[in-house]
């Protein structure tokens, strides 16, 4: 009986559709139907296919069939009309009168069941009991109708007398059950049982505790009653009563005496506090439980009658006794074991700061439990850039805001908090202890510095530096002496100059002051060297603001800025209403001139009188910097000779790598990148105009520059020092917005622009006018319409054009017409009407690539760097309009159009970053020498097999042996080293932002820079990413926010087709399956004919099977064919394509080329698939062939990856090539050097023909001079080898491959990954494994644990296992012969093992596997060899079976 929603769920059934609240549409009665027979439809189950079974639940048979059916009833006859409508008419008759005589027999039960319960006689009990019975089954299953409130009125004081009942327990506990079904049944029986005064008697059956099971039930029905009517309850005791002997219940009700606190909690009354606050002591001891869910109601509890109490310091002081401070520290404690949903963790936090806001106790209790230390790990560890929306949004708060607000709460400042209460106290205590600030300081100064430098939101950042501002304010000039000696706190500062924001200046200012007060002049230099002090002078005059670092200081508004709607001033101030907060922050606190004053106040009072400090702010090395960055533009302006910039490169080089120091503002400020760029770019970044005849020549000056700019971290500068400059000076200049949606969730809305229709999202509010000046166009004459923010500039034009110019022909008419019906959230079909009008915001034109909704973003960021919820959805966007001329549609041509075919990195040179990077700025400049290191670095290996080969040629190296480069003195830095961690956290916060996902909203720099730049980023952010733009925004919504490590995993959510697959035909079933399902977004489940199991297991084991089929030989596809004991193709290199000439025969051993080509179609639908569902394959693809998937271009040096005979013939023969035409150029020509020799042989000694080696039906070239090669037609074969090896003879082959792959997803996704992390994607981590790993990632179960004898010989025998053998046993375990990205640490479900219980001899058995739930059942076997015995026997014989389980 406990449990009514189950047994009402479970006869539901047998009553007629219309008991229940759903549409008459849902019920659909067949032609003879009786009351009797109605029944609710069910949803019919979808049909089991021989090869395609449906499991999605996403688009159920029941209702296409309903579609179908309302089809045919839209277009049937009359007379098939007027027969469904008579079935309606009866089946809703039958219903009536259904319902009818079941309300007449309910209400002639209560009546007759309320007229025993009036009995008053003794003899009448069993009377009463029986019917207390009926009548809880009677409220069970009635219908709401049934129970007027009449006859609740009438039950609720019999009910309420008998639970008073002195002497029968069980009239008690029938009749309070009673009263908790009647709740239910009735919504207004709560206020029925209050008018009798059913509380009290309810809390008295509590209190008096004499039967456990009527204390129970009063619970239960109190915790009803606290829903509807909570302030009676409390007034009636309630809460005590619950409370009292909460420890003699189990747990789940335990639960439910919880939740009716929470109930009362929800609506506590203004005025008095003894009711609740009585309880205080018992749920200060309740968050001492181990219950998770239990722990979170009574914290739930606190956290609102903290609420309550906040404005009275004597009951916040009350509240501090308890042990409550001690108790909430203890739980949001991230070494805490108890784990607290986010809410209520951030809620705690906020209990803390209305204690430390009004209660000196509860001050003291968390300096005296080292609060700092729990804070500093929350901040530290907290992914700030990755969680809930900032807190700008009213009513929204998460964990960093409240984390900070408490620390502001400790650190009060008298002279600026003078309406805070306690102010005064609190700075009396913290400097009379100065231990506490002392431990404080090192605690969270480093870690404020840490959030502010990731680029976090700029509230976070505010607040962040109002704890830093407040801290150095009360420690004393020794402690913050050894306090800064752990921060370059110098820096720091400078980069918080960067920011726009006038507040956090003023904090910068204010800091600096107090340090320089208080270290005396200890600061002055560094201060001076890192750029503080130009900054202070940029405040003063802006206008001599640099053109670098400080170039915002000509954008931002010293003054007070009246158009804002919001201001930081009260961001952190901790008031009762959000709408108090919002009044007063129209009126910032900050003076007008303030910021100037204090600028110029520090600048008189530490920097003019000191000696040492220069008169410009700037340093001798910045100026020594200056200078040569001065001469190199002066060298390139006036076109010196190439040999006389070494030099100054080598001078720069060296200062930058030298002795001494040079910090971030130097490097940025002296110009140097700036100068290395127009350098490498031959000039032109500096230059507008470049003619066409020049072009070829700048690339060869270019590429020549490229080698030398190269060529100094191949000798005696460091690569790394340099990068870290770099990715230092990005982090200080880059500006790229972080957009937040800035709503809490999603909302409806409906768009009347460009079309009608509703969306599931927020709609922007436009005002469209002209433009001024424009003469042809009317006014738009409509009012603001709410306009689709994933409309582009087309699309809004279509909508305006007919409405704006009278003289719009018929066909523009029509056409606007149609496009009413093809325009959505991108552009339609192209037409002529589309560029008719150009748009502006604010007289800037908007950008016809971006949406709407981009183009308000940059427009609100260009104004502010924090843009809310009012200023983007609620306000009112002035969008003007005018005729685009013809000027404005015809496209520039952007520089990096050459006649001849640049290298890659001559192309990295010449292509742009992205529109959102303005050219010569610092931030592009460093950009661009990023992405040069970062080519330099990855291609190093041919670029010093290039030099080796003009070494041979010019006779600096007189053997072939020293040609071909080695990776002995080559090594680079590692990839990571790239990734600037500012710009991954922005990226990863901008995609937690599942609005600006979902509507497209994403700035435009992240695409850009990941296209241009992917390398600085991480890769496990590029792996989210690559999820958002490959498979959908709505799509990889779930995924994002998931927080999966690597961002790769398959979505739960997706929905799945299950596919049956023969084990004698893996490729012909793979093709079915692709042809069926390549292009659906589904994951694909395998089941195989006649064999048990099915799910991930069977799925992952398909993938290998494939992946092996592909290596068998005699199909015709890679390169050698050569077997291995294994019985596949493949090299130590691995699978690259075989060639196939396109003037050729297309039969090669017996083998049809256009097989070939659909073998490759399937190769690249089946591994578009994996990455689609997160599948792993064992298919040793080359590095050359995950080149060519990722579109790079392959040249001479990387045939050697995979045919390393054949790429060093080939390199030592462009040495002996262009070692003759060295010979030549110098004049130095003999019958010798017109036929140099190849390892003591003539070249025609060879004996070559021209025919691709190892394929001599593979003809290169015919004629007279290509029959056999020689040292006048060397360069040609070696050419025509090259072209056939890697170009023309597979690229019908990879054409195939890639039109396959775009099936499923564009292949061009890719290309922000490099081919190693290519490899792990798609072929998933080899690693080794430890003890200590194993049994940290292993989960021990049903009779083992860590510790059991068996498990210990089994982690010894697994870390025996060659690499073979451990590759087997993942495949046996999993289905798969290598772990997912992530290795063992990421295997979902965990790896389980388990105990098998055997029915004979242990030593007999063999270990089972479930590959669906990574679950492996092993024996107790006697010793470690017999258990390495049987795994063995196990992983080795019986793969491909799915028996062992």
């Amino acid at each position: 009986m406990g449990n009514r929603g189950q047994k009402r769920a479970e006869t539901i059934d047998e009553f007629p559709a219309d008991k229940r609240t759903c549409s008459s549409l849902e019920f659909r009665p067949s032609s003879s139907v009786s009351p009797t027979e109605i029944t609710t439809p069910t949803t019919s189950t979808n049909q089991t296919h021989d090869h395609d079974m449906e499991t999605s639940s996403s688009a159920s048979g029941s209702g296409s069939a309903r579609t179908d059916e309302d089809k045919d009833s839209a277009y049937g006859s009359c007379d098939s009309d007027e027969m469904v409508d008579a079935e309606h008419r009866k089946a809703r008759n039958a219903i009536l009168e259904y319902q009818r005589q079941r309300l007449s027999g309910d209400q002639e039960k209560f009546k007759r069941v309320l007229l025993v319960l009036n009995g008053e006689s003794e003899s009448d009990e069993l009377a009463q009991e029986k019917a207390l019975r009926e009548l809880c089954e009677i409220l069970s299953f009635c219908a709401d109708s049934s129970l007027s409130s009449l006859m609740a009125n009438s039950l609720s004081p019999v009910l309420i007398k008998l639970a008073g009942h002195e002497t029968n327990p069980e009239i008690m506990l029938l009749s309070i059950r009673a009263l908790t079904y009647l709740c239910d049944s009735h919504p207004r029986s709560s206020g029925f049982i209050v008018r009798y005064n059913g509380i009290p008697v309810l809390c008295q059956r509590l209190l008096s505790i004499e039967y456990v099971d009527v204390a129970e039930q009063s619970l239960q029905a109190l915790e009803k009653i606290s829903r509807e009517q909570p302030l009676a309850c409390l007034q009636a005791g309630a809460i005590m009563a619950v409370l009292t002997f909460i420890d003699f219940f189990s747990t789940s009700i335990q639960r439910v005496a919880l939740s009716t606190v929470v109930n009362i909690c929800e609506k506590l009354p203004s005025e008095g506090f003894s009711p609740f606050m009585d309880a205080v002591p018992i749920l200060c001891q309740l968050l001492q439980y181990e219950d998770n869910q239990l722990v979170e109601h009574v914290a739930t509890c606190l956290i609102k009658i903290a609420e309550r109490v906040r404005g009275s310091p004597e009951m916040l002081d009350e509240l501090s006794k308890h042990g409550l401070i001690h108790q909430v520290s203890h739980l949001i404690d991230l070494n805490n074991k108890t784990t607290l949903s986010q809410s209520v963790d951030t809620g705690l936090i906020g209990l803390l700061v209305k204690l430390a806001s009004g209660s000196m106790i509860a001050v003291k209790s968390l300096f005296d439990l080292n609060i700092s230390r729990i804070l500093k790990d929350i901040l530290s560890t907290y992914d700030l850039s990755h969680r809930v929306p900032s807190p700008r949004a009213v009513g929204q708060s998460n964990q960093a805001h409240e984390v900070l607000k408490l620390l502001i709460q400790l650190l009060p400042v008298v002279a600026r908090d003078h309406e805070v209460l306690l102010t005064e106290e609190k700075s009396t205590f913290l400097v009379e202890n100065p231990n506490f600030l002392k431990t404080f300081g090192n605690d969270m100064l480093h870690v404020l510095i840490q959030v502010v430098d990731t680029g976090v939101d700029l509230y976070i950042c505010y607040g962040c530096l109002c704890v830093i501002d407040r801290l150095i304010y009360y420690i004393n000039s020794d402690t913050l002496l050894d306090l800064l000696k752990q921060v370059n706190i110098s820096r720091f500062l400078a980069g918080v100059f960067t920011r726009k924001d006038r507040h956090v200046i003023m904090l910068a200012l204010s800091i600096s002051d107090t340090i320089l007060k208080k270290t005396n002049d200890v600061f002055v230099d560094p201060f001076v060297k890192e750029g503080v002090l130009y900054a202070i002078d940029a405040l003063m005059v802006p206008e001599k603001g640099s053109s670098f670092m400080f170039s915002a200081f000509n954008d931002i508004q010293l003054s007070n800025d009246s158009s804002r709607k919001r201001c930081l001033c009260y961001s952190f101030d901790n008031c009762k209403s959000s709408s108090s907060s919002a009044s007063a922050s129209l009126n910032c606190k900050m003076e007008n001139d303030g910021l100037q004053t204090l600028a110029r106040n520090i600048r008189t009072t530490y920097f003019d009188k000191n000696a040492s400090t220069s008169a410009n702010g700037t340093t001798d090395i910045l100026e020594k910097l200056k200078s040569l960055s001065a001469e190199l533009a002066s060298m390139i302006t006036h076109s010196t000779p190439e040999e006389e910039y070494d030099n100054v490169l080598h001078q720069i080089m060296s200062h930058l790598n030298g002795s001494d120091v040079i910090s971030t503002f130097e490097f940025v400020e002296s110009g140097i990148t700036r100068s290395l760029v127009n350098y490498l770019s031959s000039g032109q970044c500096s230059r507008s105009v470049s003619d066409d005849n020049g072009s070829k020549s700048q690339h060869c000056v270019a590429e020549r520059r490229l080698k030398t700019f190269g060529g100094l971290f191949w000798s005696n500068f460091s690569l790394s020092d340099f990068m870290a400059k770099l990715q230092s000076g990005l982090s200080s200049v880059e500006d790229f917005p972080v957009v937040v949606s800035s709503v809490s969730k999603h909302r409806n809305s409906y768009a009347t622009v460009p079309y009608r229709h509703c969306t599931t999202y927020p709609c922007l509010k436009v005002l469209f006018g002209k433009e001024d000046g424009e003469l042809t166009l009317v006014e738009y004459s409509g009012d603001a319409q709410n306009v689709d923010p994933l409309s582009d500039a087309d699309a809004i034009g279509k909508f305006l054009w007919p409405k704006v110019c009278p003289e719009s022909n018929k066909e523009d008419k029509n056409e606007s017409v149609k496009s009413q019906n093809n325009v959505g959230s991108t552009s339609a079909e192209s037409s002529d009407s589309v560029s008719h009008l150009s748009f502006y915001l604010d007289g800037k034109q908007v950008d016809r690539a971006l949406t709407l909704y981009q183009a308000v973003i940059n427009h609100q960021k260009e104004k502010y760097e924090t843009i809310t919820h009012a200023e983007l959805w609620n306000q009112i966007h002035k969008i003007t309009y005018k005729k685009t001329s013809n000027l404005e549609t015809t496209t520039t041509q952007d520089f990096g159009c050459h006649t001849c075919q640049p290298s890659t990195l001559k192309k990295l040179l010449f292509s742009d970053i992205g529109s959102t990077v303005e050219k010569s700025t610092p931030c592009y400049n460093i950009l661009f020498l990023l992405r040069i290191l970062e080519a330099v670095n990855r291609l190093r290996f041919h670029i010093i097999s290039h030099e080796k080969i003009h070494s041979f040629a010019q006779g600096r190296i007189s053997e072939l042996d020293g040609v071909r480069a080695t990776s002995e003195g080559i090594l680079g830095i590692l990839q990571n080293e790239f990734v600037n961690t500012r710009l991954t956290e922005k990226l990863e916060q901008q995609m937690r932002d599942l609005l600006a996902i979902s509507t497209g909203g994403m700035p435009s720099w992240c695409k850009e820079l990941m296209s241009s730049c992917p390398f600085l980023f991480s890769f496990e952010a590029r792996c989210k990413y690559f999820r958002l733009a490959a498979f959908s925004k709505l799509h990889s919504q779930t995924r994002v926010s998931s927080g999966s490590n690597s961002g790769i995993q398959n979505d739960s959510s997706m929905p799945r087709k299950k596919f049956l697959v023969y084990r004698h035909q893996i490729l012909e079933s793979a093709a079915k399956m692709m042809d069926l399902h390549a292009s659906q977004k589904v994951v694909l489940e395998v089941k195989y004919d006649e064999e048990v199991g099915t799910g991930l297991g069977p799925t992952l084991e398909f993938f290998t099977l494939v992946s092996n089929e592909f290596q068998k030989p005699g199909l015709g596809m890679w390169r050698g064919d050569n077997v291995l004991d294994s019985g596949r193709v493949g090299s130590l290199f691995g699978l690259f394509p075989g060639p196939w000439s396109p003037t050729g025969p297309t039969v090669s051993n017996n083998i049809e080329f256009s097989e070939v080509k659909r073998k490759f179609i399937l190769l690249g639908q089946i591994v578009a698939k994996a990455l689609h569902d997160g599948r792993v394959l064992d298919l040793p693809f080359s590095k050359a062939f995950y080149k060519l998937i990722l579109g790079k271009e392959l040249g001479l040096y990387d045939i050697q990856s995979f045919d390393p005979v054949l790429g060093k013939t080939l390199i030592e023969f462009r040495a002996l090539v262009e070692r003759r035409k060295y010979l030549k150029s110098v004049g130095e020509i003999s019958a010798d050097n017109l036929d140099p020799c190849f390892r003591d042989t003539k070249v025609k000694d060879l004996h070559l023909d021209f025919t691709l080696p190892g394929y001599p039906d593979y003809i290169l070239a015919s004629g007279p001079d290509k029959e056999m090669v020689n040292s006048a037609n060397l360069e040609d074969y070696i050419e025509l080898v090259v072209d056939a090896t890697i170009n023309s003879g597979i690229s019908r082959q990879m054409e195939a491959f890639k039109s396959g792959f775009n099936q499923v997803f564009p292949i061009i996704n890719l290309h922000i990954f490099t081919d190693e992390e290519l490899e792990r994607l798609l072929c998933g981590e080899s690693e080794t494994w430890n003890s200590n790993q194993l049994s940290d990632l292993i989960k021990f179960d049903h009779g083992y644990t860590a510790s059991s004898p068996p498990i210990l010989h089994f982690l010894e025998v697994i870390q025996e296992f060659d690499y073979e053998q451990q590759k087997a046993f993942v495949k046996f375990v999993t289905g798969a012969p290598r772990l997912p990205l992530g290795g063992l640490a990421s295997l979902n479900p965990k790896l389980t093992i388990v105990r098998k219980h055997c029915d004979k001899f242990v030593d007999a058995d063999l270990p089972s596997v479930m590959t669906c739930a990574n679950y492996l059942k092993l024996p107790p076997y006697s010793s470690k060899e017999m258990m390495k015995e049987k795994l063995l026997y196990a992983i080795t014989e019986g793969q491909g079976s799915f028996h062992l389980s």
